[in-house]
């Protein structure tokens, strides 16, 4: 919607035209200037000529380029663009300082769009010869720095999903990115657990609102419980949240129940 100023800047349909703001003049020409015109003949002669229909119009096929679910298309170019604007720090107005790395450049104006919680903590932070300086604590640098770089273009590498994806899932949580967020779940659910890790998986998967991921936890814990129950994570879940151990303790005894009563149904099918 145009602003109230833009639209009061046009010319009126009572005064000035359209046209004439910009100087141009346009004069009005008669056809028979430049156009001579024609003589209709009235002779037999011409009636009898059977003039052939124009062939068809050629049908031309048009490829454009493929969209998104969503209606958009974002090419290469423009995503490479946005991790250049990050990379090379152009004109970043806000440090992000880490606990065990260098300062993270940024732009105040693209973290406050990506991430409303940033948007908030900058609109906060003291302004210092220009740079705004906030902190991102209780994560490693290297998690931090592909965080704030997926807030720019959405990459990021595979390597540092696998290794981070613990810190980048807390991190999409505390500061409100759900794209990120679903990301992290879906790499979590494809195959990242393994026995050793799946109850730190679900105690943060409870702490960061994501119901799916605890039920394949879940899962996970009953279809495994005699491997899971021995390593060190379930010690240490027994001691600091000795809830969620009698919870998963009643999954595993609800799971064997019903198994137990499929059991039967099916030995009574084969004696009948």
């Amino acid at each position: 919607m145009a602003s109230p100023d833009l639209v009061s800047s046009l010319p009126s349909s009572t005064g000035e035209t359209f046209y004439g703001s910009f100087n141009i003049a346009i004069e009005e020409t008669k056809p028979a200037n430049f156009l001579p015109e024609l003589e209709v003949s009235t002779s037999s002669s011409c009636n009898n000529i059977n003039i052939p229909k124009p062939p068809p119009l050629p049908c031309t096929k048009t490829s454009y380029p493929k969209r998104l679910a969503n209606g958009s298309h974002v090419p290469a170019e423009t995503r490479d663009t946005w991790d250049k604007l990050f990379k090379d720090g152009y004109g970043a107005d806000v440090h992000i300082i880490t606990e065990d790395g260098p300062i993270i450049q940024a732009h105040s104006c693209v973290l406050g769009v990506a991430s409303p919680v940033l948007g908030n903590f900058i609109l906060q932070s003291k302004v210092k010869k220009g740079i705004r300086c906030i902190k991102i604590p209780g994560v490693p640098c290297e998690a931090a720095y592909a965080f704030i770089r997926f807030l720019y273009s959405s990459c990021y590498e595979e390597e540092e999903m696998n290794k981070f994806v613990l810190h980048l899932l807390v991190l999409s949580h505390s500061y409100s990115v759900p794209y990120l967020k679903r990301l992290c779940i879906h790499h979590l659910e494809r195959g990242w657990m393994i026995p050793e890790n799946v109850i730190d998986v679900l105690q943060l998967a409870r702490k960061c609102d994501a119901p799916r991921l605890s039920l394949v936890c879940i899962r996970m814990v009953v279809k495994n419980f005699k491997t899971i129950s021995s390593t060190q994570g379930w010690k240490v879940m027994k001691r600091v949240d000795p809830a969620l151990e009698q919870e998963l303790l009643e999954a595993v005894v609800e799971a064997d129940s019903f198994e137990g009563k499929q059991r039967g149904k099916t030995l009574g099918k084969k004696r009948d």
